[in-house]
């Protein structure tokens, strides 16, 4: 008799065992930088997602508000910590090398293949993702920067949209004999004031010597980048950007505007989703590229993207999860995670959010762009080029100071590596 209770029991224990088991739900770990508005769009999703998949619990950790400033170097740490997320949101271009060069990011062709992601994104998006032929994320957003302006406040003093340099200079003449400034910035972390800078340099040195200051295969002490910084601290001088903002975090930069001060703010198509949060949105609104002087005219672009560490326990689920997130149904479910979605056929509705739309058509069609810069240098030389920018803006460089600093700068680095 207790021969035969002995196995029944065991293997009794052994099915509980089994069952408890089958009912603990995998934890999903989703890393990211996204805001508080958009952290709980996505979480709408996520919702969906955990009842489509119960056997799966997202776990959504986010670094919010300090953008490519500060949360590389979160998420560095949390990928040497032993206890990696699964899945996390990155930018693209050399923010995101470092993690591919290191092997800390998974190569995802067998996802592409799996999903048929290939033919789910536009193809300039992907190329985005791509470091040394390898394709190391899925992109989630492709984004640019405009400049976005008040046109009740350019109606009412009969200005019309630059289409050349000494026309933007002249409207921000004009506009400060009226007591408003041409531009806002948020200078704390330097990605708001960067924005700026590099539309000047792109000006002064024009698109050929301005993609080789980016590959690090021109001099950063070049008379034109002297330009560019003298065009800065005129714009500084002149008063046409609202004084004091240094200190002044990104996301304040459009209160000015809001009040009538300043008539522009450079940013991207989520623009007219913040006016809408806001409570400021309406027909006053639009955006221009500025003009450079040269052609093919470009601005500013770059993509988001979702990328897979190696160490992920779960890297199957994550790439369910991105499938999910991405696909065309779950993005015109919840149009309010992505505003310019990187999934082909999947734009803003023009009715809700005409702007957004209008920003998505020249996105899709790849209009000429250059790599912002923030994705086009090292972080090491980005840490420079805010401290340069910063430095002319206060007073504590030249723009000759601040060029030469910046060419020692990227002789250090080539040095170094």
């Amino acid at each position: 008799m207790t021969r035969r209770v002995v196995p029944l029991l065991v293997a009794l224990v052994l099915l509980l065992g089994s069952l408890a088991s089958a009912q603990e739900p995998i934890v999903l770990r989703l890393f990211s930088y996204v805001d508080v508005a958009m952290y709980e769009h996505i979480q709408e999703a996520i919702n969906e997602f955990q009842s489509l998949y119960p056997h799966i619990r997202v776990v959504h950790e986010t670094v919010s508000g300090s953008g490519a400033a500060l949360y590389p170097d979160a998420l560095r740490t949390a990928l040497l910590s032993g206890d990696p997320p699964d899945v996390f949101f990155m930018w693209g271009g050399t923010i995101a090398e470092p993690y591919m060069r290191a092997g800390q990011v998974r190569d995802l062709k067998e996802y592409y293949d799996k999903y048929n992601w290939h033919d789910r994104f536009i193809p300039w998006a992907v190329q985005a993702t791509q470091y040394q032929g390898v394709t190391y994320g899925a992109p989630v957003l492709v984004q640019g920067i405009a400049y976005w302006y008040r046109k009740d406040i350019f109606d009412r003093y009969g200005l019309t949209v630059p289409t050349s340099y000494a026309e933007m200079e002249q409207l921000a003449a004009r506009l400060s004999n009226q007591n408003i400034h041409a531009l806002s910035l948020g200078g704390r972390f330097g990605w708001h004031t960067m924005r700026f800078t590099e539309y000047l340099l792109e000006h002064t040195a024009g698109p050929e010597l301005h993609d080789a200051l980016n590959r690090l295969e021109a001099r950063w002490d070049d008379p034109a980048v002297v330009e560019a910084y003298n065009l800065l601290k005129k714009w500084v001088d002149n008063q046409w950007l609202v004084p004091n903002f240094l200190n002044v975090v990104p996301d304040d930069a459009r209160w000015p505007v809001y009040r009538g001060q300043a008539a522009m703010d450079p940013e991207g198509p989520w623009f007219e989703r913040t006016l809408i949060s806001d409570e400021m949105q309406g027909p006053h609104w639009d955006f221009f590229m500025p003009p450079t002087d040269h052609e093919p005219l470009r601005y500013s672009a770059f993509i988001e993207q979702l990328m897979i560490p190696v160490a992920s326990r779960h890297p199957d689920e994550a790439a369910l999860f991105i499938d999910f997130i991405t696909s065309p149904e779950t993005l015109r479910k919840y149009p309010q995670i992505f505003n310019t979605p990187a999934t082909v056929g999947v734009t803003p509705d023009p009715e809700l959010l005409p702007l957004s739309y209008k920003f998505q058509v020249i996105l899709e069609t790849s209009m000429a762009t250059y790599t912002i810069t923030d994705q086009a240098l090292e972080k090491e030389l980005m840490d420079t080029f805010f401290a340069i920018q910063d430095g002319i803006i206060a007073g504590r460089y030249t723009p000759e100071e601040g060029a030469r600093e910046m060419q020692a700068a990227v002789e250090r680095w080539k040095a170094e590596h």
